[in-house]
C-alpha cells in the first residue's frame, strides 16, 4: 500500500525529482548566463559606439576648415554644413562643434547655434577643455527628450579637443543613440535564445537519461522505499544470531553485524580496514580470506566453535564485488554432540565390559560343565585379580575417581579393539585435580586417538598412559605402537577440522586435538607430538592440581563410569 501510494504521486518519484531539480538548475543557470551575456554584449556595443563617436570627433577636429572656422569664423555657416554632411555620412545622432568658450558652431537644431552648451560643467564633460584629452561616455543631451514620448534618450558620445598650434581652441562632440545598441542586442537575442534552448533540450535529455539510469541502479525503488529497505536490512542483519561479515575485492571490511563483532572479537572501528589487521593469523583468517575453501568449515576462536561459509557477491553481468562470510555458532550444538558422544562412549564401554563379562562367563560355565572346578575357581581368581590389579594401580597412581573411571572405560574399549592398554610405572599424581573436566577432555581425546591409530597397525598393538604431577602442573602423556605422525602433518593435526579418519555416520570430526591444544594454550601450557616407535603425545596443564587429595578419592571397579562426563575424540 505504501509503495502504491508513493507511485500514484508521480512528482514524488525519485526519478521525477531528479529531472525537476536538474532542469530547474539548468534553467536558473541559463537565465543567469543569458543576463550576463546580454549585459556584457550591451557593454561591448556601447564601447564600440563610444569609440566610433570618438573616431568621428577626432577626424573632424583635425580638419583645417574646422580649426579655422572656430578661430576666425562665425557660428553656423561652413562648419554647420560640414557637420551636417558628416552626420549624414556616419549616421550620427548629432555632431556639435564649439569654440573654447563653449559656443555652439554647429548643431542638428539650428536654433541652438550660437548658444552655449548646457552640458554638465564638471568632469567628464569638460575633460577635453581642461586637459586637452579626448573623452567617451554615455550622456543625455538637449536632443535627449522626444516630444512624442518624453523618454530620456541617451547617446554614446565621443569628444575630441580642437588644437591650433598646441592650444585648445574648441571641441567636437559626436553622439550615437543607445537605441542602436539596444536594437543590435535585441537582434542577437533570437540566435542566443535558440542556442540556449538547444542547450536546455540537451540538458533535459541528459537529465532524463540520468534519471532512467538512476532508476535502473536503484531497481525502481523510491527514496522512502530505499530508506525502509535499508532499515529492514539493518534490522535483519543485526537481529540474526549468525555472524555476517562482508568485504570487497581488496579485502577491506564493508559490513559486520553484532554477532560477527562478538564472535570474531572485532574492534569498535573496523569498517574500511583490511581483514589482515582485524583477524589474527591462523585458520580463521585463512577461511575468511579464502585461502581455505569449502563449505561448513569448522573453526575454533576463543572458547567458541564456529561453522564458516564463504560466498561471492555479484551484481548484474556477474560483476564480482567482494565476499560475504557467515559464521554459525555451534558451541551449544557441539556441547550436545559431545554429550551424545559421551553417552555413546559410555554405551561402548558398558558393551565392551558386557561382552568381556559374557565371554568370561561362558568360559566359566564351560569349565563347570566339564567338571573342572579347580580350573574354574582359578580362572575366576585370575580375572578378578587382573581387574583389581588395574583398578588398584589406577587408584594408587591417579587418585581422582572420575579420571580412574574414564581410564577403565578406555581400557575396556582398547581390549575390544585388540589393543593392550597399560599404565606407565611412573604414573603418579600428588594432590587433587582441581579442573577435572579439562583433564578428562585432554586424556580422553589422546587415548581415543591412540586407540584409533593403533587398532589398524600390524604387529603388537598397545597404548600406554602416563599421568604425572609436576608441582601444581599435570602432565599427561599417551604413547602407542601405531604408525606415528608424519613430520609434515605434526602441526596440521592440531588444526580444527583436520582429520585422517572417516566418519561412518557422516558427522564432523577433527576437533579432538584442536580442543586439546585450545585447553592447554588457554591454561598457558603446551601440547607436543613426538615419535618413540609410534606416536607420543605430551600435554601439560599448568595449575591443574591442588595441595591435597580430594576426600573420598577412591575409585571403584569401573561401574562408577555411569553418569560421569566423557569426552569425544
Amino acid at each position: 500500500m505504501r509503495r502504491a501510494s508513493m507511485r500514484r504521486l508521480s512528482w514524488q518519484r525519485l526519478s521525477t525529482q531528479v529531472v525537476i531539480a536538474q532542469v530547474a538548475i539548468l534553467v536558473i543557470t541559463m537565465a543567469a548566463g543569458f543576463a550576463v551575456v546580454q549585459w556584457h554584449l550591451k557593454g561591448q556595443l556601447n564601447q564600440q559606439y563610444e569609440q566610433r563617436a570618438l573616431a568621428v570627433a577626432e577626424t573632424l577636429a583635425a580638419q583645417p576648415a574646422v580649426i579655422q572656422g572656430v578661430e576666425t569664423g562665425k557660428p553656423g555657416g561652413g562648419i554647420q554644413r560640414l557637420a551636417m554632411a558628416a552626420m549624414a555620412h556616419t549616421r550620427a545622432r548629432f555632431i556639435v562643434i564649439t569654440n573654447a568658450q563653449g559656443i555652439r558652431y554647429s548643431h542638428p537644431n539650428p536654433a541652438l547655434i550660437g548658444l552655449p552648451v548646457y552640458d554638465d560643467p564638471e568632469p567628464p564633460s569638460t575633460e577635453p577643455f581642461r586637459t586637452g584629452r579626448p573623452w567617451t561616455g554615455i550622456q543625455e543631451g538637449t536632443l535627449g527628450l522626444t516630444a512624442a514620448s518624453r523618454r530620456r534618450i541617451y547617446t554614446a558620445r565621443g569628444k575630441a579637443p580642437i588644437f591650433d598650434r598646441g592650444r585648445v581652441v574648441g571641441e567636437v562632440s559626436v553622439g550615437f543613440p543607445t537605441q542602436d545598441v539596444s536594437r543590435q542586442v535585441t537582434g542577437s537575442l533570437p540566435a542566443l535564445g535558440a542556442l540556449l534552448l538547444g542547450v536546455l533540450a540537451v540538458g533535459v535529455l541528459a537529465a532524463l537519461g540520468l534519471s532512467r539510469r538512476l532508476k535502473r541502479q536503484t531497481f525502481g525503488l523510491e527514496l522512502g522505499e530505499i530508506a525502509a529497505l535499508l532499515q529492514e536490512r539493518e534490522a535483519m542483519l543485526h537481529g540474526i544470531r549468525e555472524g555476517v561479515i562482508g568485504y570487497d575485492t581488496s579485502g577491506r571490511v564493508l559490513l559486520a553485524n553484532d554477532a560477527a563483532r562478538r564472535l570474531l572479537r572485532l574492534p569498535p572501528r573496523f569498517l574500511g580496514r583490511p581483514l589482515r589487521e582485524l583477524l589474527p593469523p591462523g585458520r580463521l583468517s585463512d577461511i575468511v580470506s579464502g585461502e581455505i575453501s569449502g563449505s561448513d568449515l569448522l573453526v575454533l576462536t576463543g572458547d567458541r566453535v564456529l561453522v564458516a561459509n564463504r560466498m561471492p557477491i555479484r551484481r548484474e553481468h556477474r560483476r564480482h564485488l567482494g565476499w560475504v562470510v557467515t559464521f554459525h555458532d555451534r558451541t551449544e550444538s557441539e556441547s550436545l554432540k559431545r554429550e551424545l558422544d559421551e553417552a555413546i562412549g559410555l554405551t561402548d564401554a558398558l558393551r565392551a565390559q558386557s561382552h568381556e563379562f559374557a565371554n568370561r562367563l561362558h568360559t566359566l560355565v564351560g569349565l563347570v560343565e566339564l567338571g573342572h572346578y579347580e580350573e574354574a575357581i582359578r580362572f575366576v581368581t585370575d580375572v578378578s585379580a587382573a581387574r583389581d590389579t588395574l583398578t588398584e594401580q589406577l587408584k594408587a597412581a591417579i587418585g581422582d575417581p572420575r579420571l580412574v573411571a574414564l581410564t577403565l572405560a578406555k581400557s575396556s574399549l582398547a581390549d575390544e579393539r585388540g589393543v593392550q592398554f597399560r599404565v606407565a610405572p611412573d604414573c603418579h599424581v600428588d594432590g587433587a585435580i582441581t579442573d577435572v573436566s579439562e583433564a578428562l577432555t585432554v586424556t580422553g581425546n589422546l587415548i581415543d586417538n591412540a586407540i584409533e591409530a593403533t587398532a589398524q597397525a600390524p604387529g603388537p598393538r598397545w597404548v600406554e598412559l602416563t599421568v604425572v604431577s609436576v608441582g601444581p602442573d599435570l602432565l599427561i602423556r599417551v604413547r602407542d605402537s601405531g604408525p606415528g605422525v608424519p613430520d609434515d602433518t605434526r602441526e596440521a593435526i592440531f588444526t580444527d577440522g583436520y582429520t585422517s579418519k572417516s566418519s561412518p555416520t557422516g558427522a564432523r570430526r577433527g576437533l579432538g586435538l584442536a580442543l586439546v591444544r585450545q585447553i592447554t594454550q588457554r591454561r598457558g601450557g603446551m601440547i607436543s607430538v613426538g615419535r618413540d616407535g609410534g606416536a607420543v603425545f605430551t600435554a601439560v596443564l599448568p595449575g591443574c592440581l591442588g595441595t591435597s587429595p580430594e576426600p573420598g578419592g577412591q575409585a571403584g571397579d569401573g561401574t562408577e563410569l555411569a553418569g560421569q562426563p566423557l569426552v569425544p575424540s
